[in-house]
Order: structure tokens, then sequence, then C-alpha cells
């Protein structure tokens, strides 16, 4: 079960990029055969890492397959995972599930995540906060991977759920990754017009001084 090609992959990694749910649920009835200690191994097969450490979540991300993550999120409650092992499980790079559904704009992933995040026991809005404060090596949090992929719907609703937490949106707007861009600057330099215009919109949300705000935004002033 925790046999390994030459990628670092398991059986469970190479059937989840695959998108075989029935392969999933038949390794997950095989891995309860036989054990003196099944959900052990349960544990072990999804929080298994492949090359560049990425988990069969951050593979289940990539693909889109809402039931696929579905699933996964299932067996996972199932022997009692606590969320946060695999929502802030990060790759090589630093990269997390929320990380990957966003740059490709996969709405769905992120809500099932977001779901997900809301079920842990003692703190749903810390898990929440620190998934969208995650950072991968190069500073980039799932909101900079939204705006460098011109992945508008994503980037809503990160928006969204930012203002669900009641955390200052002037703060998510200039938020910069390591090169000290915001996401202004990467979909400007993506040419993401409708990026662009969503920030200005969102900029002049809420804010005692949006003109102050979009001139911070834009390098006008200090």
């Amino acid at each position: 079960m925790l046999a390994k090609c030459e990628k670092g992959c398991t059986a469970l990694h190479t059937t989840v990029d695959g998108n075989h749910v029935k392969i999933i649920e038949k390794l997950w009835v095989w891995a309860e055969e036989g054990q003196q200690n099944p959900n052990e191994l349960k544990k072990k097969l999804l929080l298994d890492k492949a090359n560049q450490c990425v988990t069969a979540l951050h593979f289940a991300a990539v693909q889109g397959s809402l039931e696929i993550l579905e699933t996964l999120c299932s067996l996972a409650k199932e022997v009692e995972l606590k969320p946060d092992e695999l929502l802030l499980a990060q790759s090589e790079e630093g990269i997390t599930a929320l990380h990957l559904a966003a740059s490709r704009n996969h709405v769905g992933i992120l809500e099932i995540l977001w779901v997900w995040a809301e079920e842990a026991q003692q703190n749903p809005n810390e898990l929440k906060k620190n998934l969208l404060l995650a950072k991968d090596k190069q500073g980039y949090t799932a909101w900079h991977r939204a705006a460098h992929n011109c992945s508008l719907e994503a980037l809503e609703i990160l928006y969204s759920w930012t203002k669900e937490l009641e955390k200052k949106t002037d703060e998510l707007l200039l938020a910069k990754c390591e090169k000290g861009c915001t996401a202004l600057h990467m979909a400007v330099d993506g040419n993401h017009v409708k990026i662009i215009e969503k920030l200005w919109v969102w900029a002049e949300e809420g804010q005692q001084n949006p003109s102050e705000l979009k001139k911070i935004v834009t390098g006008q002033t200090k």
C-alpha cells in the first residue's frame, strides 16, 4: 500500500491524479484488511508525500475533481485526521492545496476546503486565517496565486473570505510577495485587465480614504 514509484507516488497518489474514485475506495477497503492498526495505515496513506512533498490532497486540488476531493475529505474524517494536517501541508515550494486550487480557478475545490476548515473542532477561524495567509517560498499567498494566474472567480471568493473573517481588506490589497509585488503588480505584469478592474473596485469599498489607498496600490505615494 505504501510502495512508491520513481516519482515517490503511492497507488493512492496515482489514482487521485488519475481521478479514479473506485480505485481509491478499493484501496481504502484493502487498507482495512489484515491490519493490526488499519487507521494508522490509512492516515499514513493520506499524509504520505510524493516527490516535491506533495500529498494526495495536492493532486486533487490540481485535478479539480470535486468527487475526488470530497472522497478524500470523507476518508480523512473517518480516521479522525485533523483538517489542518492536510490543509496546511506544504510542498517543497511551500505550496498548499489552497494555493493550487486558487491558481487554477477551481472554485468548487476552494469551497470544499473552506467547509472542511470550518469543521476544525478547536478554532476553525484560526485555521482559516492560516490557510489564507500561508505563503509559499516566493511569498505568494493563495490571493497572489489567483491574481498572477488571472483566476477571477477564485480571487473573488478569497476576498469574500477575508471579509468573513473580519480582516482588513486593505492589508490584503497591499500584501506583497518576496519580490515586493502586490496582486495589482501581478495583474498588470500578466495583462489581466479584469483582475485590475476588480482590485480597483475593492479599493473603493469600505475605505475611509479610497483615493489614498489607490495611490498606495499604484505606487504613487510611500
